[in-house]
């Protein structure tokens, strides 16, 4: 058997390779796509909440309008109804009339931000102006005073007044009576809105208003009455008049002097390390008409940050929990590519093995068949030699008919016997089985005897001791003939010369075989030392014991001569027998 030679790695065979770098891609891949994904989703996310701000503002701050028109529609609902201030009214005295409303107006400024209060005639022209009194006697045509004069019902409203203020005003219908006398109006800012929703929202807010609905001059005094002394900024076309922010950022500034937005749509800036959302609303007075912007400012750099180690915390456990999972893949699929790879050496060794053993197999099949060869030219030799013989003394004999006649016979026999034989071993080859029939055992014997006098011509004395009663067996004659005749040659060549081979066959009924109707008991007497009986069957002895009735006594080794014995019988009247061996 040749040496095996080491089992050679082959990347088949890397289990762990072929698992988990597609793992650690997947894992990757994985991680990757959340990231993108998370971002993807962080823009959107703040887009939709800019968008809900944006519409919380606009709730929040008509909320706030609606509930400051209440308060000071209820505050014009009790003055109206001051007797003091509708005489001073009525008799046109202006200074009772100042007199009488100005402590109610200084209540409401301080304690409800009213900035505006107006007394007018049912002409819509100013009487008095409580927060301005110095300026008074022009026609009051503002929407909300029109709305009162022409449905004598309260109306209210955010619009610009002609100081360029812009205000959240209640005008209500003043009667005496029955009768109309005028009509009551306050007003306030709307700052402290944007400042609730400011508060409320978290978010900053920008009110500006068209430079062309106010009067410059007009718009210096209204900053001087309500206390502005710095100046409000301009951009462009616009003047912020309300902000809830400390610093209007540069990029917003630029868009504010180009003048160029869009209503509604979300904006990204970046700015000093701030990330921001602007949106852009419209601001709209009491008729409809747009007058100025409203800009939401959301600065979501907290959220951000906030969101971005969230999401790198994410990430890092993801991370980390793959990289667990994979050291354990690892592990585990290392012991398993370990075990895969010894049952592959093992496989690859008992295919080896098996080859060798084939091998082994075919040299002992062709040693079967030269013993086989070796024995069919023994079994045809001692036959064929006797033919030579006997054909050799007839050719001496040709003067004696009837010796040439029964030499004849005996060559006729050998050669029958080789042809029975030759037949017997190709139908070997077919089925194993016997030729069996009724033998007279003791021609047989005979003949056999006769016949190897005739082919070996022996140097020791033959003596047969037949049955007196011939027994008949149930055998094959052929097979029997050629075990005898082996016998007898074998005897012949390690018996000495002038020895007696004595041949006895007689019937036997041992008390074993009761049930036996007889047996034949064949025994014959040589003189060679004894042989060990063991070696009879043995294959591994002389290298002949598997030949039928061959050289199966082995060589002599050392002892005295010995008796063998061949015991057969019948099961009917000696046919179909047993056949032993003692010795």
């Amino acid at each position: 058997m040749t040496v095996s030679e080491p089992y050679r790695d082959h990347g088949s065979d890397r289990v762990r390779a072929r698992i988990l770098y597609p793992f650690a891609m997947v894992l990757l891949f994985v991680v990757g796509a959340f990231l993108v994904a998370a971002y993807l989703f962080e823009g959107r996310e703040h887009e939709k909440n800019l968008t809900e701000s944006a519409a919380s503002v606009e709730r929040l701050f008509r909320q706030g309008l609606e509930n400051d028109s209440a308060m000071m529609q209820a505050a014009l609902t009790v003055i109206a109804r001051d007797e003091n201030i509708i005489k001073a009214f009525i008799n046109g005295d202006r200074e009772s009339l100042l007199k009488h409303t100005w402590p109610l107006f200084d209540i409401l400024r301080r304690n409800n931000r009213v900035s505006h209060f107006y007394l007018t005639d049912p002409n819509r022209v100013n009487f008095l102006r409580v927060h301005k009194p110095d300026h008074y006697g022009d026609t009051i045509d503002r929407i909300t005073t029109m709305r009162a004069s022409e449905a004598k019902i309260p109306a209210r409203g955010i619009e610009l007044g002609p100081l360029g203020t812009f205000t959240l005003r209640v005008v209500l219908p003043w009667y005496k009576g029955e009768t109309l006398i005028g009509f009551l109006e306050l007003g306030e800012e709307i700052n402290h809105i944007t400042n609730e929703v400011h508060r409320i929202l978290g978010v900053d807010l920008l009110v500006l208003v068209y430079e062309r609905f106010l009067g410059f001059k007009q718009w210096e005094a209204g900053k001087k009455m309500l206390g502005h002394q710095t100046d409000w900024p301009r951009f462009g076309n616009t003047v912020v008049v309300g902000r809830a922010m400390e610093k209007i950022p540069d990029t917003l500034v630029e868009i504010l002097q180009k003048g160029k937005h869009v209503y509604k749509k979300n904006l990204q800036v970046i700015e000093d390390g701030r990330n921001l959302y602007l949106t852009f609303l419209p601001l709209t007075d009491i008729s409809g008409q747009e007058v100025g912007d409203f800009i939401v400012v959301r600065d979501v750099t907290g959220v951000q940050a906030n969101y971005h180690n969230a999401m790198i915390l994410t990430a890092f456990i993801s991370v980390l929990v793959g990289s667990i999972v994979f050291a354990i893949f690892y592990a585990i699929l290392g012991k398993v590519e370990r075990d895969y790879r010894r049952q592959r050496e093992i496989e690859l060794q008992l295919s080896r093995i098996n080859t060798e053993h084939q091998k082994v197999i075919q040299v002992e099949k062709l040693s079967a068949m030269g013993l086989m060869v070796s024995e069919i030219a023994h079994q045809l030799n001692n036959p064929l030699v006797g033919v030579v013989n006997m054909a050799q003394l007839a050719e001496r004999k040709i003067d004696d008919p009837t010796r040439i006649k029964e030499l004849l016979d005996e060559i006729g026999r050998a050669g029958k016997d080789c042809h029975a034989f030759v037949k017997r071993m190709l139908e070997f080859t077919k089925i194993s089985s016997f030729d069996r029939k009724p033998t007279d055992m003791n021609m047989l014997i005979e003949e056999t005897v006769s016949l190897f006098h005739h082919s070996v011509s022996p140097r020791q004395k033959i003596v047969c001791e037949l049955a007196e009663v011939s027994p008949i067996l149930d055998v094959d004659p052929v097979l029997i003939r050629h075990a005898l005749f082996n016998l007898l040659s074998n005897a012949a060549q390690v018996s000495p010369a002038g020895g007696k081979i004595t041949i006895s066959l007689s019937k036997v009924y041992p008390d074993s075989l009761k049930k036996r109707k007889g047996l034949a008991k064949f025994v014959w007497k040589d003189s060679c030392c004894r042989h060990d009986s063991r070696r009879i069957f043995n294959h591994d002895g002389t290298g002949r014991a598997n030949r039928v009735g061959s050289e199966w006594l082995g060589r002599a080794s050392s002892g005295a001569p010995r008796q063998r014995t061949c015991t057969a019988g019948s099961r009917h009247e000696l046919r179909g027998g047993q056949f032993g061996i003692s010795a």
